[in-house]
């Protein structure tokens, strides 16, 4: 299909990119990410007497070749907490962040080594030592200050000499910026457990685990994470992604035990000790903020693990668990040392990889293995991204079901229905918004109703349409404010004409049109679909497809594209996903592959695709390829030569302006033919236009060539230029058929007659038309010959030449009686009358006619054959089939036929 239909965004061919916060992922041209947001992992440095520099420098060309965004450090940087120590491998860490990136991050959280002696004991001022040289605030480290690698390639006596110079000065300059800090209410010494300068990728909770540290062991203050849930909170009203973006809590003692651990139990090194003393607080609280992941380090083992939680006794997740080995310590046990690289996609989906080595002590240090796996699964990774838009635009769906029927011509009936919408936040507006968005064809505004369930519900439309549109803006009000209050149900249905291509044709023919106006709408050669962008958190999509039987010859199948900001997803005032910028849709396959199986078919060309938990700001699409006809060789070369005629007919018609004269003297003979037959109806001889539109291969459009007798001045002033399926013009020319379009303040009809195209397309501007008669034109090689037995049935629009319009602004023109059986009557137009009937032209005998055509069309058209009375000509009434056939008899002539003639004056043309 060649549409995005109800709460679907008009496709955009362009993003502009925005600046990129400190540590952002960069961004290309196109507003995609060039490759994922890294993170580096490192745990257990022990700058210090068990410190394996061999190992370190195997860590920092890793750290190199991979190129982290994010260098993250859960704790045990050095062995003794001393603040000279701790500003050796502050400024070592910034030489190793340096040669990464200057654009890289470095974040650390203390472990227990880093706050007091031995690692073993809390004590002033080492308790204070982290947070003034590592925190958000910390105070600038002395040039000359060494690094660790360089500070410990000096002799002992100079190593002693450095620590005497610089300790002092160190705590004194301390205190000279604690006090400064504190005039500007800040502080120095504090940890907190959000910052404001992280990158805009993630968001890092930082925890101090050395809260009433007792030897090894630690816990959380628990204060500090009871602040964490108001302070995520504040997350959800912030510009940008940050409420989608994964969540990543570092800490250093380890939440759950480590089952690989085969560590001989000792005074500091049993689970007592190592474990989090509150771990089970800290996770329920984590689980209540969904953080996605806990980095932490410790034991020098690395281990993953996922735990299932349950939230509130209804919402369930998992939390994952992530720890790293020492990356500064030879370990006796292989593979004891290992740092972890995690990788944060655009989706907030993460995967990481851990890097495992040995070696050190005198050995060279080698990488053994790696494993990678993906942190959670896809089917929790929506769930998690639910909870949070949930949280963010304060409502969510509990189903929502999108049905679409398309029939032959292109046409489809859409269904939208919407079940249990929850507002867990009030918003000062009753009405929510509907969004209709097609890329061909236009929506008929008299076929957008509520459905009978809304009707008796009392709702009503806002801003309803006044005219065929191809973007609807409009609303449903429910009666009341959308607050806290039981959930409310609602839907509606509409029809919209000309929108599917339904042969290879046209859907390459629509895919040139994009590309030259610049409007690319993610359509590709040869295939169509129907989509639904997701604005609103839901918990169940249902997409229903219905296809015309023999309308495509392979199975459909899902794609899921993604809005190029995501996770910056704008919100509308109805706090729905709107997208304001400029941007386009990216494949994301990894939904795509996890949504294909969902895709079922349900009966005869049916299909239905049941979607949990579909992410904000993404689109899902069913998709099938239209295959051209299978021809024999004969086939083949009639097709071919019937494009080519028909190329070479638009071609003169589009481009010699003699040609286009002359047809306004032939639409003069055949309003004067058709005139007497209409006689009873014709309140004025001006009253009916006759209008040819000839296909523009280069436009992908009908350009409108004739306009007689243009008596609306439009007509002369600014021809039509129809675009490529719109109207009742585009209707006849993608169908091959002929087509009547009736006004329907005449039928109180919202059928497919009740259909016109509108120049400006804007509300408000009423189609002058009362009826139009659309014929298909095409290139006959013979038409005495070709006529005879032929129905639109044998051509296509590559063949087709373009489209004759008879047209007329009077309720009683007669056009009606232009139907396929000369005896029939008129139909009566009242409000209970069924529509007109638009059915194809059956076949005429154009044998028996022939001479009388080729008398009107060559000698003169405007005379009646004299074998017949001037009361028999007035009675007899003429068939769709004849003036289809009369249309093409004159083109011929028209074009192949002789130089054109003056134009008549206006006496003439009343004669």
């Amino acid at each position: 299909m060649e549409e995005v239909l109800t709460d679907a965004a008009t496709f955009r061919e362009t993003s502009q990119a925005l600046p990129d916060a400190p540590g952002a992922r960069s961004r290309s041209a196109a507003g995609k990410a060039a490759r994922p947001y890294r993170i580096l992992h490192i745990s257990d440095v022990h700058f210090g007497a068990h410190f394996d520099e061999s190992v370190w420098e195997y860590v920092s060309a890793l750290a190199e070749r991979e190129r982290p965004d994010l260098i993250a450090c859960t704790g045990d940087l050095v062995d003794h907490g001393g603040l000279f120590m701790l500003a050796a491998a502050r400024v070592e860490l910034e030489l190793l962040r340096k040669a990464v990136g200057e654009r890289t991050l470095l974040r650390c959280v203390p472990g227990n080594h880093d706050c007091g002696p031995f690692g073993n004991i809390n004590v002033w001022p080492f308790s204070s030592n982290f947070a003034s040289v590592f925190g958000p605030d910390a105070m600038d480290v002395p040039s000359k200050m060494p690094s660790y690698l360089v500070y410990r390639s000096h002799g002992w006596a100079r190593r002693w000499l450095e620590r005497v110079a610089f300790t002092p000065y160190l705590y004194l300059k301390r205190a000279f910026v604690s006090i400064a800090r504190r005039w500007n209410s800040r502080s120095l010494y504090s940890l907190p457990i959000l910052r404001s300068d992280d990158p805009s990728s993630l968001v890092l909770v930082y925890l101090d685990s050395n809260y009433t540290q007792r030897l090894a062991s630690g816990s959380v203050n628990p204060k500090e994470v009871t602040l964490l849930k108001s302070r995520m909170l504040n997350l959800r009203d912030k510009p940008g992604g940050q409420a989608f973006v994964p969540r990543v809590a570092m800490v250093h003692h380890h939440p759950l035990p480590i089952p690989e651990a085969s560590i001989v139990e000792g005074l500091t090194s049993f689970e007592p000790f190592l474990v989090l003393r509150n771990a089970g607080f800290v996770l329920r609280e984590l689980s209540r903020c969904d953080v996605d992941l806990i980095l932490h380090g410790h034991k020098h083992y690395s281990a993953f693990g996922r735990l299932g939680y349950t939230v509130d006794h209804k919402s369930e997740g998992e939390i994952a668990v992530l720890a790293a080995g020492s990356c500064g310590v030879t370990l006796s046990e292989t593979g004891r040392n290992s740092v972890n690289l995690i990788d944060v996609f655009e989706t907030g989906r993460m995967s990481y990889t851990a890097v495992y080595f040995g070696g050190g002590g005198g050995v060279a240090v080698n990488e053994l293995f790696r494993n990678k796996r993906e942190v959670h699964g896809m089917a929790m990774h929506k769930a998690r991204v639910h909870r949070r838009a949930a949280e963010r635009q304060g409502q969510w769906v509990a189903t929502v079901t999108h049905a679409v029927a398309v029939d032959a011509g292109g046409v489809a009936v859409v269904r939208h229905e919407i079940s249990g919408h929850v507002f867990d936040r009030g918003l000062s507006t009753d009405v929510v918004p509907v969004v209709i968005d097609v890329t061909m064809g236009r929506v008929a505004n008299t076929t957008l109703v509520l459905t009978e369930a809304s009707k008796r519900a009392g709702h009503m439309w806002v801003d309803h349409p006044t005219s065929p549109q191809r973007t609807i803006n409009c609303g449903i009000s429910l009666g009341q404010r959308l607050a806290t209050s039981p959930p409310v149900d609602y839907g509606y249905q509409f029809v919209c004409f000309n929108t599917y291509a339904i042969t290879e044709w046209e859907t390459i023919a629509a895919c040139q049109r994009d590309e030259l106006v610049g409007h690319l709408q993610g359509r590709s050669p040869g295939l169509e679909f129907t989509s639904f962008v997701v604005r609103v958190p839901m918990r169940t999509l249902v997409v229903r497809l219905q296809l015309p039987a023999d309308s495509l010859t392979t199975e459909p199948y899902v794609h899921v594209s993604r809005w190029s900001w995501y996770p910056d997803i704008p919100l509308g005032e109805a706090r729905q996903f709107f997208d304001a910028r400029p941007g386009e849709w990216t494949h994301d396959t990894d939904l795509t592959a996890h949504e294909a199986g969902n895709l079922v078919h349900i009966g005869s060309n049916a299909w239905e695709l049941r979607v949990e938990f579909p992410l904000v700001g993404h689109r899902y699409d069913i998709r099938w390829r239209v295959e051209a006809p299978t021809l024999t060789l004969s086939e083949r070369r009639e097709e071919t030569s019937r494009r080519g005629r028909a190329e070479a007919y638009r071609k003169s018609l589009l481009g010699d302006a003699a040609l286009q004269a002359r047809l306004k003297n032939w639409a003069r003979d055949l309003r004067d033919w058709l005139s007497p037959h209409f006689k009873a109806h014709l309140p004025k001889v001006d009253d009916l236009e006759i209008a040819a539109f000839v296909y523009d291969g280069e436009t992908q459009s009908l350009r409108q060539v004739l306009s007689y007798p243009g008596h609306t001045p439009e007509a002369a002033s600014i021809p039509l230029d129809v675009p490529l399926g719109e109207g009742v013009v585009g209707a006849a020319f993608k169908r091959s058929e002929f087509v009547m379009y009736i006004d329907p303040a005449l039928t109180g009809s919202t059928e497919d007659a009740a259909y016109l195209y509108n120049r400006s397309g804007e509300a408000g501007e009423h189609p002058k038309w009362k009826f139009v008669a659309a014929f298909p034109v095409f290139a006959l090689d013979d038409p005495f010959a070709s006529l005879n037995g032929m129905s639109f049935e044998d051509w296509d629009p590559q063949s087709t030449v373009g489209v004759l319009t008879i047209s007329s602004t009077e309720s009683d023109s007669g056009l009606l009686n232009l139907t396929d059986d000369p005896t029939s009557e008129a139909p009566v137009l009242d409000d209970s009358a069924p529509p007109p009937s638009t059915a194809t032209p059956q076949p005429a005998d154009w044998s028996l006619s022939a001479d009388q055509s080729l008398s009107i069309a060559a000698m003169d058209p405007g005379a009646p054959d004299p074998s017949q009375s001037a009361q028999s000509v007035a009675e007899s009434r003429p068939t769709a089939q004849e003036v289809w056939g009369l249309a093409h008899l004159m083109l011929e002539y028209v074009v192949d036929n002789g130089p054109s003639e003056p134009e008549p004056t206006s006496d003439e043309r009343h004669l």
